[in-house]
């Protein structure tokens, strides 16, 4: 292969591994009445459920911030949940804040959401758009 060619296949590699594309799915209303939806193309399994969510506000919060995009760990067989992160955006998409508290300190923050919160239907939407894998079997 010619060192040119060589180079262009190793400088658009990281690019063919990038995140998938958002795909926003509609799930709820939240407590201000914005409109609750989990990127179906974050949720993936390792041993707990990852989700992003948003969530948009109409008048802004007081800070400007129109919408929340959040990153939530769920446990859907245990029904805990906690967030890792939470990014404030402004109108024109601006983030105003960002807020991360890593995959550790939100384990040990895990616990069921409270009843009728957006972070229980958040949890229940995200589970029931892509649900456990099956309990491995146990050998006899």
């Amino acid at each position: 292969m010619k060192p040119t060619l060589l180079l262009i296949a190793l400088l658009a590699g990281p690019a063919l591994a990038a995140a998938p594309m958002p795909r926003w799915t509609a799930v709820g209303t939240g407590a201000g009445g914005g409109a609750i939806e989990i990127n179906r193309a974050s949720l993936n399994w390792r041993p707990l459920q990852r989700a992003w969510w948003r969530i948009h506000y109409a008048p802004p919060k007081r800070d400007g911030t129109v919408e929340e995009r959040h990153l939530e760990l769920i446990d859907c067989r245990a029904g805990t949940s906690a967030v890792i992160e939470t990014v404030s955006l402004d109108s024109a998409g601006q983030v105003i804040a960002d807020q991360r508290d890593g995959e550790e300190l939100a384990m040990q923050r895990m616990g069921p959401p409270t009843p009728g919160t957006t972070g229980e239907t958040v949890a229940e939407q995200a589970c029931r758009l892509r649900p456990p894998p099956p309990p491995p079997r146990r050998r006899r």
